[in-house]
């Protein structure tokens, strides 16, 4: 199994000259991150199909271990049902197939639902339904409604897992269940003794199956190794 390591994007001027040199044009950001982290969350898809020369050109930039995560877009997380109904099956074929141009550098598609969607477990057999057969997925719930083993474990029968999204600068004991694991390190500042129980978890997760990790990339210097890229980096030095 592998540990896959990033940030929440890449295009980010302000991370010079900490992380990207001075003579890094932005043209050429993703090429250099691609050599210090092993993953990024992608969060263009979130806001707007890509094209397919856009995924492709994101496909070649990187080698051939790095992989993405995409998130889906927010024109099917946030319409009025996890399920998406007959008049979206249209636009959520083509975004599964806009994605999927990634090939195997596409590790896992992200579907981050807004506060206000409620369980309803109906709703998300129907959702799991279609996303089988389909790329390997996370679920982002933010309502407490869904903290459940149950909902978990139908999760996981079905090919995905529960994103942990974590904001209190604490470390959990263990991720949810599924094929994959997948965390979104959003604390923007991480204690020596927290930071270093991230590292023990994500390796021990990695031993049995892919993991994939972000940590925040807005408002933190790319130089704190405690928070941001710069946990990354570190992370991805001591694994």
């Amino acid at each position: 199994m592998t540990l896959y390591i990033g940030t929440s994007g890449w295009a980010y001027k302000e991370w010079k000259p900490d992380f990207y040199p001075q003579d890094v044009p932005q043209r050429a950001f993703l090429e250099f991150y691609a050599q210090q982290l092993t993953a990024c969350e992608i969060n263009a898809t979130f806001r707007r199909m890509q094209s397919d020369e856009t995924i492709a050109k994101w496909r070649d930039t990187v080698p051939g271990a790095f992989r993405f995560s995409t998130k889906a877009h927010m024109g099917l997380t946030h319409s009025k049902r996890l399920t998406p109904p007959e008049e979206k099956r249209d636009f959520f074929n083509a975004f599964i197939k806009a994605v999927s141009g990634l090939g195997d550098k596409l590790g896992v598609v992200l579907w981050q639902f807004p506060p206000y969607r409620k369980r309803d477990d109906d709703d998300l057999a129907g959702l799991l339904e279609a996303l089988h057969g389909g790329p390997r997925f996370a679920l982002e719930f933010r309502d407490d409604s869904w903290r459940s083993d149950t909902v978990y474990r139908k999760i996981a029968d079905a090919g995905g897992t529960v994103c942990v999204s974590e904001t209190k600068g604490e470390v959990p004991g263990a991720f949810p269940p599924g094929p994959l694991a997948y965390v979104r390190m959003r604390t923007a500042r991480y204690s020596d003794e927290a930071r270093d129980g991230w590292l023990n978890l994500l390796r021990d997760t990695a031993r049995d199956r892919d993991v994939f990790a972000f940590t925040k990339h807005e408002g933190i210097p790319a130089g704190d190794e405690h928070g941001g890229i710069g946990l990354a980096q570190w992370l991805v030095k001591e694994l």
